[in-house]
């Protein structure tokens, strides 16, 4: 791996982290922060977010050099990452996660993976809580264990070999 893709995955998810602060105010999916995220891919406000928050995260970082689509949910991210051949079972850091739910059936909540620990993952991920719920409260750091359905989008390899020439990381 180039040090500039790590670089990448590193400025990635330290945003991601450093939004742990951000919680819903005024109601389900509401609030200043989350509705920006929302507008970041065209959602209205009051509708789920974890996918907003990915999108929100990369292009935050990395402007229009984000190689994933600006979608609000994840259906959309899986069967893109599927088209391009990047859709995996096995999580790496800073990959975007893709979590099966068997009520919905189909993948319902996405994140970040962060590492490997305690026999899961920790996460970083919008629209969840303290219990791990799909429609949560804010934006929290998580533990998750992952089941034989859910994906993972290594978003990086989109990129030929490593990241757009002139990408500088802000």
């Amino acid at each position: 791996m180039t040090e500039p893709v790590l670089d990448a995955r590193i400025a990635v998810t330290n945003l991601a982290r450093w939004l742990v602060w951000v919680r819903e105010t005024g109601g389900s999916n509401r609030g200043e922060m989350v509705e920006r995220m929302q507008q970041t891919v065209g959602l209205l406000p009051g509708t789920p977010w974890c996918a907003a928050f990915v999108a929100a995260c990369g292009r935050g970082v990395l402007g229009r050099a984000w190689p994933l689509p600006m979608v609000g949910g994840c259906v959309s991210l899986r069967d893109y990452a599927e088209g391009r051949r990047v859709l995996t079972g096995l999580p790496e850091f800073g990959a975007v996660f893709l979590q099966w739910h068997e009520s919905k059936n189909r993948h319902a909540h996405t994140g970040f993976g962060l590492q490997p620990i305690a026999g899961g993952w920790a996460t970083v991920e919008g629209n969840t809580n303290d219990t791990g719920s799909r429609e949560g409260d804010g934006v929290y750091l998580r533990h998750r264990t992952w089941g034989p359905k859910d994906r993972f989008i290594p978003w990086w390899r989109l990129w030929d070999t490593a990241p757009p020439q002139g990408l500088t990381l802000v």
